[in-house]
């Protein structure tokens, strides 16, 4: 046998029981290079101010962590403060208010009207406490997976930060390509993240302020309200409906039918289809032309697209991961279209 046919085959031995070995981690380490890829500008933008490999690199994570951790922090600590401050006597007077109004609906209904008032009838401050203690601690069980994947995910993304120029030198030595080549594919990817990366800050930052601003004439607390709207945006599918669907029904319980209307229409047209239907395209061309100026050659509409399916198929990492692939697929293609395709 040739040596190098003896090598691979042990090589590919290695690899399955490597991937055997890691397969607990192999999404963690993915998610950590995508987003260490898509945010390595910030390491360039601390190593002119700061030549320690180590700050420039804990500087980096604790950045990122900021943009999610920050208003998280915020919103649970309004939502901690809101039950605290909670007045038994003003909420039993709501839930009386709300069983009126639902028994002026389905008075029609004699048996959907029986349910709906038992349910009310259940309704107290100490069933609320319980229900959210309750939901506290199933929410907590589940979410234990969640965070122990996210500190992996910070760790992964520590190292790749610090190690990130050797790793790359290394990748590019070992492919079987030229120098330029293997840059070239890596340019692509790296530019088509950046732009992903910095199109969804802006979009989540644009559905918070445009939904925040319309409620905030409402009587609503809009920098709370727009902070959870950015934040729910990220949830693929359902999106900001966990928040506008609520906010519509309560106005038009109160007999503001036509501001309930408003914020429905509102969210469904400007933010849900202008802004990340047409408005969001818009910001990913002109990111990629004026601000980056990157020489990537893939269509704005092609990395919007990408997006879209990469949510729907991986879910909120999609956002990441799908253009990742797409970017990958058709530099692919034009490395073997320059190179390997014959030419007639």
């Amino acid at each position: 046998m040739r040596p190098i046919y003896f090598f691979w085959i042990v090589f590919a031995i290695s690899l399955y029981w490597m991937g055997y070995l890691y397969q607990d981690f192999l999404m963690n380490l993915l998610i950590a290079a995508l987003l260490c890829v898509a945010s390595y500008w910030l390491k360039h933008f601390f190593e002119n101010y700061i030549k320690s490999n180590f700050l420039t690199s804990m500087l980096c994570v604790l950045v990122l962590l900021a943009f999610f951790i920050l208003p998280l922090y915020f919103v649970v600590h309004q939502s901690i403060d809101f039950l605290r401050h909670l007045e038994p006597d003003s909420f039993t007077i709501l839930i009386e208010k709300l069983r009126n109004f639902t028994s002026g609906i389905f008075s029609n209904f004699p048996t959907l009207d029986k349910n709906v008032n038992k349910f009310f009838a259940s309704i107290s401050v100490d069933s609320v406490m319980t229900y959210a203690l309750t939901f506290s601690s199933y929410i907590g069980k589940y979410s234990l997976n969640f965070i122990m994947n996210a500190g992996f995910i910070v760790v992964f993304l520590f190292f790749f930060f610090y190690y990130g120029h050797k790793m790359y030198a290394y990748v590019v030595k070992l492919l079987p390509f030229e120098k330029s080549e293997s840059q070239a594919v890596f340019e692509e990817i790296n530019g088509v993240l950046h732009i992903v990366f910095l199109t969804s800050i802006i979009n989540v930052l644009l559905q918070g302020l445009a939904f925040g601003v319309a409620v905030m004439w409402f009587g609503y607390d809009g920098f709370l309200l727009g902070i959870l709207y950015g934040l729910t945006s990220l949830i693929p599918i359902i999106g900001g409906a966990l928040l506008w669907i609520p906010i519509m029904g309560y106005e038009i319980y109160l007999g503001n039918i036509g501001g309930g209307v408003f914020i429905g229409l509102y969210s469904l047209i400007f933010i849900s289809f202008i802004i990340d239907n047409i408005i969001k395209p818009i910001i990913i061309g002109i990111i990629k032309q004026k601000i980056l100026k990157t020489p990537i050659q893939i269509s704005e509409i092609l990395i919007f697209f990408s997006i879209l399916a990469g949510i729907s198929t991986f879910g909120f990492w999609g956002i990441v991961v799908g253009p990742t692939i797409t970017a990958f697929f058709i530099a692919l293609l034009r490395l073997y279209q320059d190179n390997f395709s014959y030419k007639t």
